[in-house]
């Protein structure tokens, strides 16, 4: 019988409500980042407490004084006394910015009401009330267990790259001495201004990753897809339910490759960072081995100056060897986040909320444990909706792995981890990903046999695009006849040509000769404008008035593939 109702044990931070609504009514109200704890945002601007409500802070009573509203006055005002008015604060030096506007700046803020630098001299008074402390990792099953091991992955101090986003891994090697369940993790975070999250994948054999040193690995690792471990801003470790564990040595993982996401905005060059997790393992094993599922949604734009723009995702084909125990649930979500659920429907009538959040903040996250776990059998779904606020932005935001771009993804920890086939369930668009990932065909495509170039049929297809469009000479009356025979292949069309395109050009899998991909779908862009302007006229000519305009828009589509489909 489906529960009605979930009993959530947060684990991490709790989040206030306060009176987020004020937030909109100063310029980058809902940005401000924390003074002391970098990475976190401080969303009760006017309070004491980081989430809101309670006692005001100066700023807050200022605020209040000029009758809640964003004035010049208010503006010019330097609450906090540290040499800075709000407006500079803010991002509205020249007090000019009104509700609804985009402020002038949109980095560099600082929070009006906390004094700063926070160990200036002027400052040191001022802030005693600000609280710079995080919360400790806690874990029960590490003081009741006496043969409890730790183990330290840490990289070496490394060079942050002058980017604002860098992926990079390091492979390490787990006990060979026999079979033990890791039932904890601990982040050691060397450098909080630039790390954004950690991942732990499991390896049942030896990675082509480095085992000495930090590479730069982008999203995709191989064959090591099960996420066994992680942090992200805000959490303090994770600890299992008391029944499983992530098994690793003789007949589990034998590697791990731990997974770095760094952020750096200002693109500093003196940062380093040795940041990594400390593993908790025992020999005493528990009932069942650990997985984790990813489910969600990857493919989406959200359009700027949006109040709310709901993504959704849907698991329907989950491949199961039988039902699974789901023992603990996160949403992931970027700074646009601000509501998320995970439902679970069984038929038409039984559903219930795995995960309910409509509070959503990113540097607060909230783990959904549950001491009873959540049945799930075959022929179940799981749906993930995520709502997006994007009033703040001048530009569409797109599903990427950049901190200023967005993710729509769940992450759930269930046993027994052999029941699951595939650790992923994400949506790209309409589709279910799972229903391509375990068929030969769909709708009439043979997908793998066109991603892969598996049949005579395929490569010749490809082929032709490839030696007779040239996409930096515009749309060629060659590549005319090509461009609209290919349009019309079911393996271009719809949905099922996003999966194939977006499955190409971030190497979904590593047999993907993704630079002849990239040639075949620069040289099929090439006449998009001719194909668009010559649907219903096949005798139409290119005379060169229309070359020269098809190179020029050719350049803009180019840009425009590589904006949205690439980031």
């Amino acid at each position: 019988e489906m529960k009605t109702s979930v009993i959530c044990f947060l684990v991490f931070l709790s989040t206030v409500n306060g009176f987020s609504f004020f937030a909109e009514k100063i310029p980058n109200g809902e940005f401000v980042p924390h003074p002391c704890k970098p990475n976190f945002l401080w969303k009760g601007v006017g309070h004491k407490n980081k989430d809101g409500g309670g006692e005001r802070n100066q700023f807050g009573r200022d605020f209040l004084n000029f009758g809640k509203i964003w004035s010049e006055s208010l503006c010019r005002m330097d609450s906090d006394g540290d040499g800075k008015s709000n407006g500079e604060e803010l991002g509205d030096p020249n007090c000019v910015w009104r509700e609804g506007d985009i402020p002038q700046f949109m980095t560099g803020i600082t929070h009006p009401g906390v004094c700063d630098p926070m160990n200036a001299t002027i400052c040191l008074e001022k802030n005693t009330w600000v609280d710079c402390s995080l919360e400790s990792f806690q874990c029960q099953a590490l003081r009741d267990d006496p043969d409890i091991k730790n183990m330290t992955l840490t990289f070496p101090k490394t060079p942050v790259p002058v980017e604002e986003t860098n992926y990079y891994c390091m492979a390490f090697e787990f006990p060979q001495d026999g079979d033990y369940h890791m039932i904890a993790t601990e982040p050691i975070i060397d450098n909080i201004h630039v790390m954004h999250h950690i991942l732990l994948f499991g390896c049942t054999k030896k990675p082509p990753i480095s085992t000495t040193e930090p590479q730069h690995c982008g999203m995709g690792l191989g064959d090591c897809l099960d996420v066994i471990g992680g942090w992200t801003v805000g959490a303090t470790g994770e600890c299992l339910h008391k029944d499983i564990g992530f098994r690793l040595g003789q007949h589990g993982y034998s590697y791990g490759i731990l997974q770095f996401h760094w952020n750096n905005p200002l693109k500093r060059s003196d940062y380093v960072d040795g940041s990594g997790l400390m593993i908790h393992y025992t020999p005493n094993k528990r009932i069942a081995d650990a997985g984790v599922l990813v489910i969600g949604q990857n493919f989406f734009e959200i359009p700027p100056q949006q109040e709310e723009v709901h993504v959704t995702g849907r698991c329907n084909n989950l491949a199961l060897n039988g039902p699974i125990n789901i023992t603990r649930a996160i949403n992931h979500m970027h700074y646009l986040g601000r509501k998320m659920t995970i439902e679970h429907f069984r038929g038409e009538d039984e559903t219930e909320y795995i995960t309910n959040e409509p509070d959503y903040s990113y540097d607060s996250p909230k783990f959904y444990s549950f001491s009873n776990p959540i049945v799930f059998k075959p022929g179940d779904t799981l749906k993930t909706t995520c709502v997006f606020k994007s009033t703040g932005k001048k530009k569409t935001v797109f599903y990427g792995d950049g901190t200023n771009d967005e993710m729509c993804l769940g992450f759930l920890t269930y046993y027994p981890k052999q029941n699951i086939q595939s650790p992923f369930c994400v949506s790209l668009k309409d589709i279910d990903q799972m229903q391509l990932f375990t068929s030969e065909e769909y709708k009439s495509c043979r997908h793998w046999d066109f991603l892969l170039s598996l049949t005579e049929e395929m490569r010749h297809l490809k082929n032709q695009v490839i030696e007779n469009c040239q996409p930096l000479r515009g749309c060629l009356s060659e590549c005319q006849s090509i461009v609209k025979l290919v349009k019309r292949h079911p393996c271009i069309t719809e949905d099922v040509g996003s999966w194939i395109k977006n499955a190409a050009l971030f190497s979904l899998d590593q047999r993907v000769n993704r630079t002849e991909m990239e040639t075949f779908y620069l040289g099929l862009s090439s006449c998009d404008v001719w194909f668009e302007s010559h649907k219903n006229d096949d005798n139409s000519s290119n005379n060169g008035s229309q070359l020269t305009l098809s190179l020029f828009l050719y350049l803009f589509h180019t840009m425009y593939f590589f904006v949205t489909i690439m980031f």
